[in-house]
């Protein structure tokens, strides 16, 4: 976005309201795809059950250890006499009532939902996407020839799917796929291309990555159990493609109150 502002002539706005326009285009695309993404998790926890209570678990595990972290800053602050009293922490930073609050550092350190949301990005890509638009004529590694002006679609499924990128099972959805390996849901590489990768990779990936995440893991603290209305409706909801809504509805049931629908 900023870009596009710092770069207007080059992009041959004809007055701010085209700019603005612009602009507009780019954050409702944003909005959808996180929204889009956030729902399709919803299907995927549905149809695999049996991931919620270990996401549950990793998330006390992690609240507990920056739980002990604040306290012992506490602790540390009270002997170098910063403060004087447990009692002055209350509405500061170290306030012990916000000790367990899920905020962006706690989301950050959720390595298996991290895990849970980059393995539905990888499974639920359409097959072909990324159209791009030669400028020059390009000749690839393999020495296949691109003349300037020809359209090229990437096969993502291929990649996404392959034995050589993915490992084992590629055609299987494992969520924990990613665990103790250096692959991020934000890490744009040859092996996981849902945000592009090198100079034109999303800038905004980031952003989107840590709201998903967010949204699954403050589902998984509040509901025990997620089930689909309609079971036949599975393999179209595992995939959907972005914007393609599935027929069936989703029940959600409260850890601490009656089922909720959806």
């Amino acid at each position: 976005m900023q870009k596009l502002l710092d770069n207007n002539e080059k992009y041959q706005f004809v007055d701010l309201e085209d700019m603005c326009g612009h602009l507009l285009i780019l954050i409702l695309v944003s909005v959808h795809t996180t929204t889009d993404t956030s729902t399709n998790l919803m299907y995927y926890l549905a149809c695999f059950p049996e991931y919620l209570e270990p996401l549950l678990q990793e998330q006390q595990e992690v609240l507990g250890q920056i739980s002990a972290e604040r306290e012992e800053l506490r602790q540390k602050k009270l002997q170098s006499g910063e403060f004087e009293s447990a009692e002055e922490f209350a509405g500061t930073e170290l306030d012990p009532a916000h000790d367990r609050d899920l905020s962006a550092a706690a989301v950050k350190r959720l390595v298996c939902m991290d895990s849970f949301v980059r393995e539905v990005f990888r499974y639920r890509n359409p097959r072909l996407d990324m159209m791009h638009l030669a400028r020059k004529p390009v000749t690839l590694s393999n020495g296949m020839k691109i003349a300037k002006g020809q359209m090229v679609a990437i096969n993502l499924r291929s990649l996404h799917q392959s034995y050589e990128y993915q490992g084992e099972d590629p055609t299987e959805f494992r969520p924990f796929r990613f665990l103790g390996k250096a692959k991020a849901a934000t890490k744009a590489a040859t092996d996981f291309l849902p945000f592009g990768m090198g100079r034109h990779a999303c800038p905004g990936r980031f952003l989107a990555i840590q709201e998903v995440k967010t949204v699954g893991a403050l589902v998984v603290s509040r509901y025990s159990k997620i089930e689909m209305i309609d079971p036949s409706h599975k393999k179209r909801a595992l995939l959907s493609r972005i914007g393609d809504p599935c027929p069936s509805g989703l029940i959600f049931t409260s850890r601490s109150a009656p089922t909720e629908k959806a």
